[in-house]
């Protein structure tokens, strides 16, 4: 007999299969899988305030949407208190599909959502090779000695504010387009010009974006110099949830297909948009 029956003798170049006591006195195999959760299931970044700011945009509690992920709340009020750091790819996968946002934007690995587009300087700053800009709802034009310093963002709430006007209006008009209207091609046509030439949406979604900019009324409306991001970050985050929630109260009979968009008018209010708000007349490379 043996008095460690988790230690088993060889046979030839065999190793015995170690077993471990049960309720019942025998043993089961101690399998261990060939991967480790860790590898199957990596732990990636998860931005604690991006995903508070989502799960809030969305209408619903830390505690509800812990349950219809089927994690603990505990786990996911970590998360939005930024004490976690990191989670499982899966757990992070769960809370995109329940929010309807890319995962690498809740992990914090790409700076904007995807309405709201990048683009390069302008080309005469001759940067080599060329650096992209993150769009900010602001014309950046850094010089080619010193270049971007730092990465450029906007708080979760701006970009989910933005972000969801962008597609509700992009729908609609992808929809009229779909239905053969003549007027929602032609305003399509109209605004690619210059380097939106090849890619008219991505313009479309950047004049929008500057509609619901409070950086772009306070050009407007006030006089130089502008105020300094730390005292203007809270306000722009306040307003462009405000200003995204007005404009799509406005636009809701056409985005139910109820009634039809004045594209004339439409266009004409984002070209005014494009030349600064009336400041710097643009020919469309803005």
């Amino acid at each position: 007999m043996f008095n460690n029956i988790s230690t088993l003798p060889t046979f030839g170049d065999q190793k015995g299969m170690s077993v471990r006591a049960t309720d019942a006195g025998g043993g089961m195999p101690n399998k261990r899988s060939h991967r480790s959760k860790r590898e199957e299931d990596p732990l990636v970044a998860i931005d604690g305030a991006r995903v508070r700011s989502a799960i809030e945009w969305k209408g619903m509690s830390v505690n509800g949407a812990a349950g219809r992920i089927n994690v603990s709340q505990q786990t996911l009020d970590s998360i939005v208190r930024g004490k976690t750091k990191r989670c499982y790819k899966s757990l992070r996968g769960s809370l995109a599909r329940l929010l309807d946002l890319p995962a690498v934007w809740l992990g914090g690995e790409t700076d904007l959502l995807p309405s709201l587009t990048s683009w390069l300087p302008y080309p005469e700053l001759g940067y080599q090779p060329p650096l992209w800009v993150d769009e900010n709802m602001r014309v950046i034009r850094p010089s080619a000695e010193k270049g971007l310093t730092q990465r450029t963002t906007l708080p979760p709430r701006y970009q989910l504010a933005a972000h969801e006007i962008c597609q509700q209006i992009a729908m609609a008009w992808k929809r009229d387009i779909g239905h053969g209207n003549r007027h929602a091609e032609a305003a399509l046509s109209h605004l690619a010009k210059g380097r939106w030439n090849k890619n008219p949406w991505e313009r479309v979604m950047m004049l929008v974006t500057r509609l619901v900019s409070a950086f772009w009324w306070r050009r407007l409306f006030l006089a130089p110099p502008a105020l300094p991001v730390r005292e203007a970050g809270d306000v722009d985050d306040e307003f462009a949830a405000a200003a995204a929630s007005a404009l799509a109260a406005t636009l809701q009979p056409w985005f139910a297909g109820k009634r039809e968009l004045s594209y004339k008018s439409f266009v004409a209010a984002l070209e005014w948009a494009s030349s600064g708000f009336g400041k710097n007349p643009s020919s469309g490379g803005t």
